[in-house]
């Protein structure tokens, strides 16, 4: 039986972002932009993992249409995955490096 992929919310504002990274447990956010190549290509990966991992929160932000998420978290190269546990930052991810991403995510489990 196959796992249907998790569909990863967008956050479209602060707010979504500020109630986003409250969530108790792992939260992980990716700073992504339509135009970036390495965002595409870890994608799926992403996607894999939202599945493998039901209990971490994964969101997705488009740092040139909200960039306040962007700014806050000090994001200046795609894709930046910022890993959270109960409401505080522990580790972020640059670039589309899914080894890095996986042991981020598993180091806060």
């Amino acid at each position: 039986m196959s796992t249907p992929t998790a569909q990863i919310p967008v956050l479209d504002s602060k707010t979504a972002y500020l109630k986003a990274v409250m969530y108790e447990g792992v939260t992980v956010l990716e700073g992504t932009a339509t135009w970036c190549a390495q965002c595409k290509a870890i994608a799926p990966e992403v996607q894999k993992m939202a599945s493998e991992f039901p209990d971490v929160h994964f969101f997705t932000y488009d740092v040139e249409q909200t960039p306040d998420i962007a700014h806050e978290l000090g994001v200046s190269q795609m894709p930046t995955f910022s890993v959270f546990k109960d409401g505080d930052i522990q580790e972020g991810v640059t670039g589309a490096k899914v080894k890095e991403l996986r042991k981020a995510v598993e180091g806060c489990l």
